[in-house]
């Protein structure tokens, strides 16, 4: 019977995207950059006297009017139609997880959640990227990008995004609708997926906070090399803006 030590760490980081160019609410060239444009129906719009400066126009069309897109440009019609700045936030219930001392007769999992919000009418995407469990030059296999369910007796590292029954463990993304939602192999219940790089969780319309619990699978066999194993995994989001 193989039994490993398995110190678990992960870094959380957070990393923003705000595409600018293309289809945005504002025109630019190399010269300049309207932030925002109006086509008024009328009014001075600068009207003057001793004690004030007015800007008044009529208004565009609608506001929240569809877009008006060209191959360079996106414009909002209404009056000076602006929107409020644009956020993403992302959080880890911990830093570390301790998965304990692994054997090759059962399964071992620990769980942590991730919490992600947003205003981007376009939703978020959340990575992964990092290394399997190391110890030294000895690793534990990661399962790869294709989702596997748990083998006790042979090497496995993974995780997902949703509720798992064998083992069991975590949870399905929470939240009040609409929510994000796991990605791809990520979001299979009672399968497990890990290759740096991936899209692990994402959305693409405007959600509400959405909270993800992340659950980690460790299999080993009686050939794993004794040690203590660990890694460190970066979770980063972007907004799809």
């Amino acid at each position: 019977m193989a039994r490993n030590t398995v110190i678990f760490f992960l870094i959380f980081g957070l990393a923003f995207s705000i595409g600018l160019g293309g289809t945005n609410a504002r025109t630019e060239s190399t010269n300049y950059i309207i932030w925002a444009d109006v086509f008024s129906g009328g009014g001075l719009d600068v009207s003057t006297s001793t004690s004030y400066t007015l800007q008044d126009t009529i208004g565009e069309a609608i506001i929240l009017s569809a877009t008006s897109t060209a191959a360079a440009y996106g414009l909002k019609a209404g009056f000076r139609e602006l929107y409020a700045d644009q956020y993403l936030t992302l959080s880890a219930s911990v830093s570390s997880l301790d998965l304990g001392t692994l054997s090759n007769l059962r399964a071992t999992t620990a769980s942590h959640t991730l919490a992600a919000d947003t205003n981007s009418p376009s939703g978020f995407t959340i990575t992964v990227s990092g290394s399997t469990l190391t110890s030294g030059t000895n690793t534990i296999s990661a399962t790869g990008a294709t989702a596997v369910g748990s083998s006790p007796g042979s090497e496995q590292f993974g995780f997902n995004l949703v509720a798992n029954s064998a083992p069991a463990a975590g949870s399905n993304p929470s939240g009040t609708s609409p929510i994000g939602s796991a990605a791809g192999q990520y979001g299979v219940a009672n399968s497990f997926a890990f290759q740096s790089g991936d899209t692990v969780a994402s959305a693409s319309v405007d959600v509400n906070a959405t909270t993800y619990t992340v659950s980690y699978l460790a299999n080993v066999s009686t050939l794993t090399e004794m040690g203590t194993y660990s890694t460190t995994l970066t979770f980063a989001a972007t907004a799809n803006f």
